[in-house]
């Protein structure tokens, strides 16, 4: 440590800024700028305690979208079922990170595939009926700094699509749903990727 007031070596001038900047992105001075939305009061920064769980609500009623992209594949069907999908805005809103925009354009791209990837797991979709949805019970409160996140919220694991297809009821895994005020939304359907 150099005693004040004694000038740093010229190789320092541009360490010492770097360093500052660094420290300045882990600190998440420059996380995405926070959304213009309403926070609901079940995802409140202010909460210390972990809240009931919403319950389900209409999550059934936009899981039958997923049912729809996998009975068909087609581009309209697929964007119809990102209804399941965490939106964008309460995803910036929950998220301390930079680059937070492009983390959800990564994860909406994944749930794509996996639409996909599922879809490719049967020749044939085309007489999938909805039979229903169950939210996990296993859910865990992310308290705020959980996951890079600002706000708090219910994860829930290994929630259930159930699909008769074929003659038989198909299970399909919903690997994360997390809620945003009253509502729960998927932000992985299958195994969620490790870092290359």
């Amino acid at each position: 440590m150099l005693p004040i007031g004694v000038m740093p070596p010229r190789r320092w001038t541009v360490w010492i800024p770097a360093v500052a900047a660094a420290a300045l992105v882990a600190s998440g001075a420059f996380a995405d700028p926070w959304p213009a939305l309403p926070i609901p009061p079940e995802n409140a920064r202010t909460l210390r305690a972990a809240p009931p769980r919403p319950p389900a609500g209409d999550v059934a009623d936009r899981a039958r979208l997923l049912v729809d992209a996998l009975r068909t594949g087609t581009p309209d069907a697929v964007r119809q079922a990102d209804g399941f999908f965490l939106p964008r805005e309460p995803f910036l809103a929950i998220k301390d990170m930079s680059g937070a925009a492009g983390y959800f354009a990564t994860l909406l791209r994944w749930f794509h595939r996996d639409l996909e990837a599922e879809r490719a797991r049967r020749r044939d979709w085309s007489d999938a009926r909805f039979v229903g949805f169950d939210l996990s019970r296993a859910c865990t409160w992310m308290t705020v700094g959980r996951e890079a996140n600002r706000l708090p919220y219910w994860s829930c694991y290994r929630s259930a699509l159930r699909v008769a297809v074929g003659g038989a009821v198909q299970r399909v895994e919903v690997r994360v749903m997390i809620h945003w005020g009253t509502r729960w939304y998927a932000t992985h359907l299958g195994a969620i990727p490790r870092p290359t």
